[in-house]
């Protein structure tokens, strides 16, 4: 988030009139306040492009635009990104509001919607989506009318941010906001293909081995932690921002790294080097908006997916999990 400067508000009018200010405020439009908003969370203007899907520019422009509607200065740059001025940090205080009560509204209306047609968005990490897509695609067979958005998301995304109906998730700590049920544990093993195994055999010291290492906010997987701990000198030779990066570099045997078994055995080329890590296993949630849960699209992609995931790993009833209360 953009650090406030401290520094008192500077409302400068072209007209040099404080009614003017506030008369164009009244006249701005939420994707004014959008733009700002994003770039006052995200600390910069690339990072609210990143965010907003949109360019530098773009972002650019209408910040810029903003500033010279309402006569306030509101941001200051600095070497890392842009600090929020006073006028700029109280103004993203009610936008926040705003944004809370907007998408809490979007929601109440859409858990009205009792077609079984339209779109649902759903966020799932890359990896998981290479392992479930099957099962996603049965559900577009049994369901046609119903269109399926799928947003790319680690395990950690503010899934709130991402306006999404559901989310497919690893993790052992749903968050408290969502409701849901827990599939299944995904255990988690050392992967090599038979390529990399030919060069150096699977019973080497861990720190022997070379390794395929995550980087960026895929380093807060357990399993990161956990090489950092049982091989700490290893050699990494590539370090990679996404799951289906990860996969693609183990398969050409640039090194091992930790796959799910779900997706790593399902590679041919590729070799477990020890049995799954008892302390790395995982469990799969699939989450939504409590106020969603009963909207007829939104309950049956819920339903189909638990039931079909749950038949195939063999493992018994879900854990319901509803704002934290498992």
């Amino acid at each position: 988030m953009a650090r406030r400067t401290g520094r008192a508000p500077e409302i400068e009018t072209e007209s040099g009139s404080p009614r003017s200010a506030a008369n164009s405020i009244r006249e701005l439009e939420w994707d004014d306040l959008r733009y700002f908003l994003a770039v006052a969370d995200s600390g910069s203007f690339n990072q609210a492009a990143l965010v907003l899907g949109v360019s530098y520019s773009t972002v650019t422009r209408r910040v810029n635009a903003l500033e010279d509607r309402i006569g306030v200065r509101l941001f200051d740059r600095n070497r890392g990104g842009h600090d929020l001025t006073a006028a700029a940090e109280e103004m993203a205080n009610v936008a926040r509001r705003m944004d809370g009560e907007i998408r809490s509204l979007a929601r109440q209306l859409s858990g009205r919607d009792q077609r079984m047609s339209g779109r649902i968005r759903v966020a799932i990490a890359e990896m998981l989506a290479l392992t479930y897509m099957q099962d996603l695609a049965a559900f577009r067979h049994e369901y046609p009318e119903i269109e399926v958005d799928l947003v790319a998301a680690s395990e950690h995304a503010d899934l709130a941010c991402l306006e999404v109906d559901i989310a497919l998730r690893a993790g052992n700590h749903p968050p408290d906001e969502l409701v849901g049920r827990r599939l299944e544990m995904l255990p988690v093993a050392i992967y090599a293909s038979e390529e990399y195994l030919a060069r150096r055999p699977a019973d080497l010291e861990l720190a022997a081995h070379t390794w395929i290492s995550p980087n960026g906010g895929f380093t807060q997987l357990a399993s990161h932690a956990w090489m950092l701990k049982h091989a700490q000198d290893a050699h990494v030779a590539m370090r990679v921002h996404s799951g289906t990066t990860l996969l693609a570099a183990v398969r050409e045997g640039i090194g091992i790294a930790h796959l799910f078994c779900a997706m790593g055995d399902a590679q041919p080329e590729l070799r477990q080097i020890r049995p799954p890590e008892p302390e790395l296993e995982t469990a799969l949630w699939i989450l939504t908006h409590d106020d969603l849960r009963t909207t007829p699209r939104i309950r049956a992609f819920l339903d189909f997916m638990a039931k079909r995931i749950r038949l195939r790993s063999g493992q018994m009833k879900p854990i319901l999990f509803q704002g934290g209360k498992k």
